[in-house]
């Protein structure tokens, strides 16, 4: 009730006070000095914006680019070359107020705001209200903030959402990929950290994503009859990851499988992102870590929800390299649940499986 009431209230404040500080539409630097992104949600959500960022830094070279991005996910953004500084947003007072004394005192010339919480836009709107540029299918319910709202009726996709944003922000064309570059230190640590199986051939297995979204992930008994599969065909040994939402799920694979190894809920998301670029295959469902994969190159082998289709979230790239199997249900909107994914066989998963390793020899 409580945070209803603060919703509520927000907006009808910005409401009244974009009344009377209306933002005003002038044109956008064609040469900026100081970019201000707002990428802040989630780590899929990061790296759809990566490509953005990337022609944002293209179209302005000599302007120093700054990215807002979720304290506990700044992740994406410290492994993409294109950016100089990564700030941290929080969604306490006590944050906000932190990155409005910054930037009001150095006031960013041009302000990008791509996938964000909601609470973004007031305060992009506070640091320049004039040069605030976001794309409205995502939030509608704040246009009236934004001096620049884009509106993207050719295009679904992921990527492709947010970087036609940057290119109206006067970004130039640019690949539209994910970017997310593994450092040479992290790569030297996680040989160390793994020595004993690093350089055997191995696969990863992500056991899940969020428990919001749970109606995403594939059934564990699937992905042990898979691994019993796998063991007898390749010698790749098998790695599990995923956050300490996933451990039960890992816990009851590696029991029935306990030749795996199980590493979800021991690795950092950088850690992750070095065992990928090593890695041979990532099976993953509609996951953070799926676009991770793609980000890294990484082959994947990807299975979607019908709720989420695959031709919104995988690859522009056509030099990408992996299998999507999409779930297909007769009433694909009724309310999902955590059996729908049963859908995707296991005969279908292991073709695919068998497709990608055998390509990559």
């Amino acid at each position: 009730m409580w945070n209803r009431f603060i919703e509520v209230a927000t907006f009808w404040s910005c409401k009244f006070l974009a009344r009377l500080f209306p933002p005003q539409p002038k044109p956008l630097p064609r040469q900026a000095r100081l970019i201000l992104v707002f990428s802040t949600t989630g780590l899929g959500d990061g790296l759809f914006d990566s490509a953005a960022i990337c022609s944002l830094r293209s179209g302005h070279p000599a302007a120093k680019l700054i990215v807002c991005a979720h304290r506990k996910r700044q992740s994406v953004a410290l492994h993409n070359p294109c950016v100089d500084e990564v700030v941290p947003f929080g969604k306490s007072p006590v944050h906000q107020l932190r990155l409005l004394w910054r930037f009001r005192r150095g006031r960013p010339d041009l302000v990008v705001v791509l996938h964000v919480n909601e609470e973004v836009y007031p305060l992009a709107y506070w640091i320049n209200r004039d040069a605030v540029v976001t794309f409205t299918n995502l939030s509608e319910r704040y246009t009236f903030l934004a001096a620049h709202p884009v509106k993207v009726r050719d295009t679904q996709h992921a990527v492709a959402l947010p970087l036609k944003v940057a290119q109206y922000a006067g970004g130039s064309a640019v690949p539209p990929r994910m970017v997310y570059e593994v450092k040479a230190d992290e790569l030297a640590a996680i040989r160390v950290r793994f020595a004993n199986w690093i350089d055997h051939p191995y696969v990863v297995f992500q056991t899940g994503g969020g428990r919001t979204l749970f109606w995403r992930d594939w059934p564990v008994e699937n992905y042990v009859t898979l691994i019993r599969w796998f063991s007898d065909r390749f010698a790749h040994k098998v790695i599990l990851t995923g956050g300490v939402e996933n451990l039960e799920r890992a816990g009851a694979i590696e029991r029935a499988c306990p030749e795996v190894i199980n590493l979800a809920g021991k690795t950092t998301l950088t850690e992750t992102a070095a065992l990928l670029h090593f890695a041979k295959m990532l099976l993953t469902t509609d996951t953070g870590i799926m676009h991770l994969g793609f980000a890294i190159d990484c082959p994947v082998v990807c299975l979607f929800h019908d709720l989420c289709p695959a031709t919104d979230y995988c690859p522009l790239d056509k030099s990408a390299r992996y299998v999507a199997l999409q779930l297909t249900r007769s009433r694909p909107q009724q309310p999902p649940s955590a059996r729908d994914m049963e859908g995707i066989s296991c005969d279908d998963v292991k073709h695919a499986i068998a497709g990608m390793l055998e390509c990559s020899r």
